[in-house]
């Protein structure tokens, strides 16, 4: 404990201080942090489905048509997972 007695952010366990005391304060805005996330998970599905569109939008739960615009926004290649 610090002087006085008294308990400070960084006493607490790390689920919870906030991410500015824990040091995890995320630098990316959440447009990119939420496309960052969208990519992985299309990789994730790809690698999975062994770069097979039908099946890794499956595993997804979405169409073939929206996992192919995420394809081209990430600019993916597929057929580097078969």
């Amino acid at each position: 404990m610090c002087e006085g007695g008294a308990i400070h952010a960084h006493h607490l366990p790390p689920t919870l201080q906030t991410a500015e005391v824990s040091g995890t304060l995320t630098r990316q805005s959440l447009k990119e942090a939420l496309a960052a996330y969208e990519k992985d998970l299309v990789l994730d599905a790809l690698k999975s489905a062994r770069g097979n569109r039908a099946r890794a939008a499956r595993l997804l739960h979405t169409t073939e048509r929206i996992l192919g615009y995420a394809v081209r926004k990430y600019e993916i290649d597929p057929a580097r997972f078969r």
